[in-house]
């Protein structure tokens, strides 16, 4: 089946085929159809008939479900098993149903990804109680799903708990043991504000619904916190890496465990003494390095001396390459890449706010630069423990030189693994040939695992013949006496020597993988047989995971790569099948990297980000490479994508979609004026700068608005070209750094020639973003007709794109700020919502979270409104100090909602000024380092918020006394107000709050006098707000609603 059927039952039902709407009319037809998608098995045609036409006689009920069944076979008959007795509903590869995911989401964040609201929300049939019924515990179960969810993550204080408990206690209010988790994620994501709040709001609706106070572990959880919450993520004069800025970056426990000890699978033999010692040294060093050569058992003897250590974090860096070992670590120890700094910033954070915690980091001989790295690692107050075949270049670091087994244990070592090989080995009938063979390799425990295994083909006697020692050997001073390197060397040829042709194959070719393999690719590389495999494990050259991937031992690796660079053409052979299977991956998975709320691409990939490196470096297809960049954008992995681009453009030239693919990353790493700078260049390159002048823009602005209404006046169809695309990718770039630094002209002519690229090329979600940019602009300018064209022209732009992209979820973004504008709040709502679930750039995720915030605004809902702020500051803050959607303007938006809102505590209200203040005079300290560029309009627009915020809390507070500053106050905020010029008259929020105020003023109890002394600067002030509020509503139907 060609088509896909996607139904989004979580919030108001959406279903879609091939990404259009389905065309089922009736509501018992939509309702039948949701029934069975989320109910498993066949359903009788009696039951569904009872479900929803129970109301009627049988025959009539039988002749309705046939109709509906009728409708339902047209539209998606082919996901239905339709028969004379039953229907059954077929999810295979081609149906998405959020429900059934959700049913079997195993962490919070699969849950939120999901969650667009309540199971089939504003879904009322009223004559079909069956239905009814059954609706109502369906609901209680998604709801008893969320919870369970919410009650196994503990409360640990990331964003995401902190999200599902606000959902959980909106549906439902009275649960107290789901608020004392929302409290307590609050408490320990250091927002004290919040949890108070939340305890308050509890408080007072048992108190006022219910006639009862709080659990006394409610109260208790309450006056727990308290001491431990500090109002702000960060104290500026705390001098840490963070100081005045606002960041954070935590490792969740949950997350911790992607990097614990490995559990061996077997027991250490003879090392008793060295992990005593190593573990002492661990106890008082801040650096130990196990050092010695490969096969010695440096990493499991790194494990059992960190067992029992308290807090252990074990990452290995086998086959990691030197770019991306920072990363590789923050991403197993789980840290938010997602702020737009340096990887090495967000670890270091993330580690300094961790207890004092041991890492052990194994396998870094090829990694000298990550030296550097550790020496700033241990200055977090954490510990590390080291494993190279190299000492490392730390200060202050204790190394222990970590030998072959001595002789008694080298020998007890080789009889237990002799055993696993042949069971009827008898170690004392054998001991003088186990004597020979423990010698020979040296007490190399892998050299002496390797040896065990060879015990399948040869008798012992005839092993050690081979090893190259006699029993003479026996009399000298033991292990020591061949070089180590020689010994491992020795034992690996002979096991080599002794594997079958396709074996010796099999074992090369695996030396290409990077990060291990699955099955499938193995033998999809190699060319073998899982016959060869299974000779390959018994041999102990390769090891079969408990994740069923498939590893070589690094120094096997190494000697069998050796082995495969003696036929260049073999070895070129091999890595281009390595390569074409990396590359069908990355294709398979294409459309799902675009989706954030799809989660299987990252994790089936995430594994195999060192074989995708391994594999780029021999492919240099530039569907490779836009594939591999996607990812590393997914994965957050920002200064990956960066320098992946980076250096193929030093390689190859200013090819536009190269500039264009660094500048995006550029500018998720907040580096705007590179990210403009590489912008323009894509467009020079493409022949079609943007011009920088105010003539050159005015010109362009012209020129592009001409060429568009033309196009629509004389609608003649345009051949596509190849530039058309890019140029539109890249003008849609430098419209968003413009408007972010409130560049009006190069905003418009950016997007007004975005308009024009756009349509050059075949790509409908290009044409949608482009569409729905400019309808917003006309929109805000007044243009109320056109941009309602451009909406539609949109609207169908989007109906046509096959897959998730980038340039669609923006598209979302910008029709949502037109359905805002416009009044049609319940579109907007769904657009933002849509844009935030599934994007992949945190930016624009915190853009859709703040208009969530401004639309609740807008239409009234001030509790929500605020809610909804705290979250996206929430986002803000874990992401970067100051920003498009800085934390300034959340602080600044859930105080005007929260002075809406009665029975919110003045104290409460005032810390949140206080904190948007302060984040408001930080955006503008850091405005160059973090490349913002808000303009005087901007500030004026913010300055004249907090003054009339503040003036607001003030009357609220004392509304007999202060009233001379509040007035005075009034007076400063209008005239900011009255200077900002009419294309940009602010936000809404600007004059409704004065507007308010104003009102709160007249009802003031004052003097005669005072009366008099202000009755014309009053009325002055009011013609003024009347005006503008006439405006804004003229030119923004939507803004009538506030």
């Amino acid at each position: 089946m060609g088509d896909s059927l996607t139904l989004l039952l979580l919030g108001p039902p959406d279903l879609a085929v091939r990404g259009a709407p389905v065309g089922i009319r009736s509501a018992k037809s939509r309702a039948l159809l949701c029934y069975l998608a989320t109910t498993d098995g066949p359903r009788t045609r009696a039951e569904l008939a009872g479900l929803l036409w129970g109301e009627r006689p049988d025959a009539k009920a039988r002749g309705s479900l046939r109709l509906a069944l009728s409708e339902l076979r047209r539209e998606v008959g082919g996901w239905l098993d339709i028969t004379r007795d039953h229907v059954r509903f077929r999810a295979d590869d081609g149906c998405f149903v959020d429900h059934r995911h959700l049913t079997v989401a195993s962490t919070v964040a699969q849950a939120l990804r999901l969650w667009r609201g309540e199971f089939l929300d504003g879904v009322c049939i009223d004559d079909a109680p069956a239905f009814a019924g059954w609706l109502d515990g369906e609901r209680q179960r998604v709801r008893l799903l969320l919870r369970d969810l919410l009650l196994g993550s503990g409360g640990d204080g990331s964003g995401e708990v902190v999200r599902l408990a606000r959902i959980v206690t909106a549906l439902d209010p009275f649960d107290e043991e789901a608020h004392r988790l929302l409290m307590l994620s609050l408490a320990r994501a250091g927002n004290r504000a919040a949890a108070l709040t939340c305890y308050d709001a509890l408080h007072h609706r048992l108190s006022a619904e219910l006639g009862i106070t709080p659990a006394p572990e409610t109260q208790a959880l309450r006056h727990t916190l308290t001491p431990d919450i500090h109002p702000l993520r960060e104290d500026p004069a705390s001098g840490g890496p963070d100081a005045g800025r606002g960041f954070t970056s935590r490792v969740a426990p949950a997350a911790r465990g992607r990097a614990a000890l490995p559990v061996p699978g077997s027991a250490l033999v003879g090392r008793e003494g060295e992990v005593r010692q190593v573990r002492e040294l661990v106890g008082r060093r801040r650096v130990v390095t196990l050092a010695g050569p490969g096969g010695v058992g440096k990493t499991r003897l790194a494990i059992a001396a960190a067992d029992g250590c308290g807090e252990v974090a074990f990452v290995s860096f086998a086959g990691v390459r030197s770019e991306a070992a920072v990363t590789t670590l923050a991403r197993r120890l789980g840290v938010d890449l997602s702020p737009p700094r340096p990887a090495l910033d967000l670890l270091l954070s993330a580690l300094a706010a961790r207890p004092p915690a041991l890492l052990v980091l194994d396998n870094l001989e090829h990694l000298p630069a990550f030296d550097a790295v550790i020496a700033e690692i241990v200055r977090t107050g954490v510990r590390v423990l080291a494993t190279s075949r190299r000492r490392l270049d730390v200060p202050g670091q204790e190394v222990v030189e970590v030998e072959g087994l001595a002789a008694p244990a080298a020998e007890a070592l080789f009889a237990a693994r002799a055993v696993r090989a042949r069971p009827t080995f008898d170690a004392d009938r054998e001991a003088a040939s186990v004597a020979a063979i423990s010698a020979a390799t040296c007490g190399l425990p892998l050299a002496i695992e390797l040896a065990a295994g060879l015990l399948r083909a040869m008798p012992c006697a005839e092993l050690a013949r081979r090893l190259g020692t006699d029993h003479g050997l026996l009399s000298t001073a033991g292990p020591a006496v061949r070089p180590r390197h020689a010994c491992m060397r020795t034992v690996f040829e002979t096991s080599w020597s002794l594997l079958g042709a396709p074996e010796r194959e099999a074992l090369a070719a695996l030396s290409v993988f990077g990060g291990g393999c699955t099955l499938a690719q193995a033998l999809e590389v190699t060319g073998t047989t899982p016959q060869a495999l299974v000779g390959l494990v018994d041999q102990s050259m390769l090891h079969l995971t408990p994740s069923s991937r498939y590893e070589v031992h690094p120094l096997i690796r190494q000697y069998a790569a050796a082995h495969l660079a003696e036929d260049p053409a073999t070895r070129d052979a091999v890595r281009r099948r390595h390569a074409a299977c990396f590359a069908r991956l990355l294709d398979r998975h294409a459309p799902a990297l675009q989706d954030a709320s799809d989660d299987e691409a990252p994790n089936v990939l995430g594994v195999e980000m060192d074989n995708i490196r391994t594999a780029w470096t021999v492919s240099g297809d530039p569907a490779f490479l836009d594939r591999y960049w996607t990812l590393c954008l997914r994965l957050r992995l920002y200064e990956e994508s960066a320098a992946i681009v980076r250096d193929h453009l030093a390689r190859t030239g200013r090819a536009p979609g190269l500039l264009r693919m660094a500048g995006t990353s550029a500018y998720q790493l907040a580096r705007e004026g590179e990210a403009l700078r590489l912008a323009g260049q894509a467009l020079d390159a493409l022949g079609e700068p943007l011009p920088t002048t105010p003539a050159g823009l005015a010109a362009a602005i012209l020129t592009a608005g001409a060429r568009q209404v033309v196009h629509r006046l004389l609608p003649l169809r345009r051949r596509a070209d190849a530039a058309g695309p890019e140029a539109a990718q890249a003008l849609a770039l430098l419209a968003r750094l413009a408007y972010h630094q409130q560049d009006l002209p190069t905003m418009l002519a950016a997007s007004l020639r975005q308009l024009n690229a756009a349509e050059r090329g075949t790509d409908p979600a290009l044409r949608a973003e482009a569409y729905a940019n400019f309808a917003t602009i006309a929109r805000i300018a007044g243009r109320g007709r056109l941009a309602t064209r451009y909406g539609g022209l949109s609207d169908r732009a989007l109906a046509l794109v096959p897959h998730p992209t980038e340039a669609a979820h923006r598209a979302r973004l910008s029709r949502g700020l037109d359905q805002l504008h416009s009044g049609a709040f319940e579109e907007a709502r769904r657009s933002f919502a849509a844009g935030r679930a599934r994007t992949l750039d945190p930016r624009m995720a915190e853009n859709c979270a703040g208009m969530l915030a401004e639309t609740a605004l807008w239409q009234g809902d001030f509790a929500r409104a605020a809610d909804l702020f705290a979250e996206t500051e929430e986002l803000s803050v874990t992401r970067v100090g100051g920003d498009d959607i800085g934390r300034h303007w959340c602080l600044t938006g859930r105080a005007e909602a929260l002075l809406r809102l009665d029975g919110v505590p003045a104290g409460h209200i005032e810390e949140v000024l206080t904190a948007a203040r302060a984040s408001t005079d930080r955006r503008r300290a850091l405005a160059t380092e973090l490349g913002l560029r808000d303009g005087p309009v901007m500030r004026t627009i913010q300055d004249a918020r907090l003054l009339t915020a503040s003036a607001r809390l003030a009357l609220r507070h004392d509304r007999s006394g202060g009233v001379a500053e509040v007035r005075g106050a009034f007076v400063r905020a209008s005239g900011l107000a009255a200077t900002l010029p009419t294309a940009q008259p602010g936000m809404l929020e600007c004059w409704a709050g004065l507007a308010e105020l104003a009102w709160a003023l007249a009802t003031v109890r004052e003097s005669a006098g005072a009366l008099a002394a202000h009755r014309d600067a009053d009325r002055a002030a009011a013609r003024r707000l009347h005006a503008c509020l006439a405006r804004w509503i003229g030119r923004n139907p939507g803004a009538a609603a506030r």
